[in-house]
């Protein structure tokens, strides 16, 4: 009996692609079987468009979908459908990488995938590869050091509550907000509330053609943002 391939998690950054790590771009040039994210079922996936430039071209490409909504049993419905793809081919004895934007232990799909797949599969070896996160990219772009000293950072992101947010405010010297989008307005009217408001820098699709770094102190905000965007708040 053959032994099962590795399971590879790979951040791939945020969307530059020579922000992807050497040994990530080591692991993806063997490999025969990607797996990549995908928010709905006709959509193409970021992250290998990121990736594919160091993707074989007889590579096999599997997009997953992973519904972004907060119906619990549906996601967890999908995480387990998905392992289970991806452990069809480990079992053969090949590797697999699963790719994901910016670092995969940082709010990203691939740590749900993971725990899913050490429950199901636990004798599937799994090496996880570290990404380039976004806020760190944004902050490099903007020449902006985010911590320094003494100072605390702190990440929240969207879906924590508004009472959340305002003590992260408070009680931090740098905040940065992931996957804001849904919250965009809170985050807003508690920084003209704190009067904050010139202390944000607002930063869209970074590493993509339509990047945006504003130093607009978060004045050019809509209230409807990106899903691929940050703001970053520095006291």
């Amino acid at each position: 009996m053959h032994s099962c391939g590795t399971l590879y998690g790979i951040g791939v950054g945020p969307g530059d692609p020579e922000l992807i790590t050497l040994k990530a771009k080591g692991v993806l040039e063997r490999m025969k079987f990607v797996f990549a994210p995908v928010a709905g079922e006709n959509r193409g996936s970021i992250a290998y468009s990121i990736a594919r430039s160091y993707i074989p071209n007889d590579a096999r490409i599997e997009n997953l979908f992973f519904p972004m909504n907060h119906d619990r049993s549906e996601r967890e419905r999908a995480w387990e459908e998905s392992a289970r793809n991806i452990a069809r081919v480990l079992e053969t004895g090949e590797d697999a990488a699963f790719i994901t934007l910016g670092d995969p232990m940082t709010y990203s799909t691939y740590g749900y995938l993971l725990k899913k797949m050490e429950a199901l599969f636990p004798l599937i070896p799994k090496v996880t590869i570290p990404g380039i996160p976004a806020y760190l990219a944004g902050a490099a772009s903007a020449n902006l050091p985010l911590a320094q000293g003494h100072e605390i950072l702190s990440i929240v992101p969207g879906s924590a509550s508004g009472e959340r947010i305002r003590e992260c405010l408070i009680s931090s010297d740098a905040i940065v907000f992931l996957k804001h989008n849904s919250a965009t307005g809170t985050i807003q009217e508690l920084l003209r509330e704190m009067d904050l408001q010139d202390r944000a820098m607002y930063v869209r699709r970074l590493g993509l053609p339509d990047e945006l770094v504003t130093p607009d102190k978060g004045r050019g905000l809509s209230g409807r943002e990106d899903y691929l965007s940050l703001i970053i708040v520095k006291k």
